[in-house]
């Protein structure tokens, strides 16, 4: 089996595989820096509850945009799975994608995993919006490269910008507005963020298809991922599929390729 993990800067995303099949999925907070003790315990634990024998793990594959925490996480795996870890972008290992970004290392493995993944299940040209700690909104071609794309806050940093910048405003937690006309601060809050952000992703989608010039842009797919696209994706008129599983299909996909 294939162990895929997506490390992101709020939670560490594990995906086991049986023959590019997704057979198991959890997720624990990053929380960085941990131990490679606390890491061990922790995912040691998770396996355990996914009903997955250390054993029956041929291969592990990680993306991870927090270096701090990578180091720990392939230290703990090491320590309880009889494979080596592998880490895209480290040790030769790079996402089969042609990167058109100016400064090819600066884009993040994520991104570039998620390009790979759109590319083959959607076809190209194809949108990829990634609403997780950041929103990243970005652009594989007609010629199936990855051209790039924009970064934007992620919801929970704006919730938490307004609760520690302005006085006045309470945190408060993210929840499906029931509004639009906000009539206390909580209810005003909720409307604006889920509702701004909904019409901040069709805006940025709509620059990014003008921008790149795509015939028919239309008819091309934008796929919504990460841990809040399920909640945010209705409230985004651009976003024709939702799929949570793309980072870790996208490693499936790489794996594949190391055989």
């Amino acid at each position: 089996m294939l162990l895929a993990m997506d490390v992101g800067n709020t939670n560490i995303v594990v995906g086991v595989y049986d023959r590019q099949q997704l057979v198991a999925s959890g997720r624990i907070s990053t929380h960085s820096p941990r131990t490679v003790d606390e890491y061990a315990i922790t995912l040691g634990g998770l396996l355990d509850r996914l009903g997955v024998p250390p054993a029956s793990v041929m291969r592990i594959l990680i993306a991870s945009v927090v270096p701090k925490a990578t180091a720990g996480v392939v230290a703990a795996l090491r320590g309880i799975c009889r494979p080596r870890p592998r880490v895209v972008g480290e040790g030769g290992l790079r996402a089969p994608i042609r990167n058109r970004y100016r400064d090819p290392a600066q884009v993040g493995q994520d991104r570039l995993v998620n390009a790979v993944a759109a590319r083959k299940k959607y076809g190209a040209p194809v949108l990829i919006l990634d609403f997780g700690t950041a929103i990243t909104v970005d652009l594989v071609s007609a010629r199936g490269a990855y051209e790039g794309g924009m970064i934007a806050p992620g919801l929970e940093i704006s919730l938490e910008a307004l609760a520690t910048r302005a006085a006045l405003l309470p945190r408060i937690e993210l929840t499906a507005p029931r509004v639009v006309l906000g009539r206390d601060t909580a209810s005003s809050i909720l409307s604006g963020v889920v509702y701004g952000y909904g019409a901040l992703c069709d805006g940025l989608v709509t620059k990014l298809k003008a921008a790149a010039k795509i015939r028919r842009p239309k008819g091309v797919p934008v796929v919504a991922t990460g841990g809040h696209a399920p909640f945010i994706a209705p409230y985004c008129r651009t976003v024709t599929h939702v799929d949570p599983t793309l980072t870790l299909d996208g490693l499936a996909l790489i794996a594949a390729t190391l055989d």
